[in-house]
């Protein structure tokens, strides 16, 4: 035998190569086997349930943005009604305040009127009993010129006094 072969001892070791393996293959095959079924159960169970929880999210997120969209239409809907409801407020506010302004000023100038009719009455009762004051003087005094002037003088002083001071208070 060339290089110090033999050739049984080859086919012993072949012969234990089997065995060897056919028994690794025995007892290993069937736990490595299950363990990949599993293991490729649990991915694709994973993979479903991930492709699941995703189909939800895209829903979920479809309903949420429906929501907000109803939420916004009802948001602007409410803005605008409110804002109609101030312009109707503001209006009506407005109007009224108008209203009571035109009166109190048809009651100032009703009151300005009154009060001018009673400044006058009262100016022409003043002026007539002025006058007749004057003209008992007038009668009472003797008819001399130098007393003449001077009840004239006493009059127009007196006329001068009490006129203007009512004038004052009362001119339009």
């Amino acid at each position: 035998m060339p290089l110090n072969i033999d050739l049984t001892q080859v086919l012993l070791h072949m012969l234990n190569l089997v065995i060897l393996v056919g028994g690794l293959a025995l007892i290993l095959y069937k736990p490595v086997a299950k363990f990949l079924r599993d293991r490729r159960t649990h991915f694709q169970e994973l993979e479903r349930t991930t492709a699941e929880a995703e189909r939800e999210a895209r829903e979920m997120k479809a309903e949420y943005e429906e929501k907000f969209r109803e939420a916004d239409r009802v948001l602007k809907e409410n803005r605008a009604a409110a804002e109609r409801e101030i312009a109707e407020s503001t209006a009506r506010y407005m109007e009224e305040a108008k209203n009571k302004a035109d009166a109190i000023l048809r009651s100032a100038e009703a009151e300005a009127e009154a009060r001018k009719a009673h400044v006058l009455e009262a100016a022409q009762t003043e002026i007539g009993e002025m006058v007749l004051s004057a003209a008992q003087k007038l009668l009472s005094d003797t008819a001399s010129p130098e007393g003449d002037a001077a009840l004239y003088d006493a009059f127009i002083r007196q006329a001068e006094r009490e006129i203007p001071d009512k004038g004052d208070k009362h001119e339009d």
